[in-house]
């Protein structure tokens, strides 16, 4: 087993998806399924359950994972380590969690840093902020533009955004031919007889539909689940369904023949913020990026 096996293993359990991991790692897929195969026959042990989809560690390979990312790290920092002391420039990296929404939101000022930044590489890694926050705790992102609530308020904490951007708004988005198309506002008793396409419960808008509809005494009716705002969208007419999503989202959102109703609910607002590792050391860069970020 060498340090590329194990970075391609790590890449793999990180993102629980060949495809994926192939892709992050600009290899081909057939690559990455040799390069495990070999590592279980060298190892002479199963590192996942292949029955499974997304890939499940086995108890050997979750061991590897948890030693190995750190000497994937520590190999990585040891060649930068290596560049600096030869005096050749080396590029920084800064790992980024956010939503497709706040990607949208703050892309000026993600495009404003790296343009006054050469040496630096952005990883960005997009998903739900409830998703985010479990990978800022894992150390597998240095911080996180994400939505309240703090679920781990133990290891991180999230600094509220005081900028034109500070959070976004639930609304319903119904297909124009469906009769709750004529109200004005709606409130989640409302919606306990609809069918819904729903983020997963990485999102904040995925947890909150569980939430509230049992709050309100009913199991809403989720026939699809889908991260992709857009392909929920488009949905909906196919679906004869319904979904809450962010009105922020509307102004890119092509999708014609739907309406964006107001949801009228104590938990129908997120604030966003900064989120950071209580024990992460904030370089000068990150200080930076992230008063760039409040720019916004």
């Amino acid at each position: 087993m060498n340090i590329q096996q194990l970075r391609y293993f790590v890449e793999i359990a990180n993102t629980r998806n060949i495809s994926d991991a192939a892709r992050n790692l600009f290899v081909t897929q057939p690559t990455l399924s040799l390069s495990l195969k070999k590592m279980e026959n060298d190892l002479n042990t199963k590192l996942f359950v292949h029955t499974d989809s997304p890939f499940q560690l086995t108890d050997t390979g979750l061991v590897l994972y948890n030693r190995g990312r750190e000497l994937v790290r520590q190999f990585d920092q040891l060649i930068d380590d290596i560049y600096d002391m030869q005096g050749k420039p080396t590029k920084q990296t800064i790992r980024l969690g956010l939503t497709t929404l706040f990607a949208i939101q703050f892309m000026k000022e993600i495009s404003q840093f790296l343009a006054t930044h050469p040496n630096v590489e952005l990883v960005i890694k997009q998903d739900g902020s409830h998703r985010l926050q479990d990978l800022l705790v894992d150390k597998q992102i240095d911080l996180g533009l994400i939505s309240f609530p703090n679920y781990h308020p133990e290891s991180i904490t999230i600094e509220p955004l005081e900028t034109t951007t500070k959070g976004y708004h639930v609304y319903v988005v119904v297909p124009e031919t469906n009769p709750l198309s004529e109200y004005d506002e709606l409130v989640f008793n409302d919606l306990k007889n609809e069918r819904f396409s729903s983020l997963t419960d990485d999102y904040m808008i995925g947890r909150m539909l569980n939430d509230r509809s049992r709050a309100f005494g009913f199991e809403p009716n989720v026939v699809m689940h889908n991260d992709d705002l857009q392909v929920l969208l488009y949905s909906l007419k196919k679906n004869d369904s319904i979904c809450l999503l962010p009105i922020e989202y509307r102004v890119v959102s092509e999708v014609e023949g739907v309406k964006w109703i107001p949801l009228k609910d104590r938990c129908n607002y997120f604030a966003i913020g900064i989120a950071l590792r209580k024990d992460f050391h904030r370089t000068k860069l990150i200080d930076k990026f992230i008063s760039i970020l409040k720019e916004n």
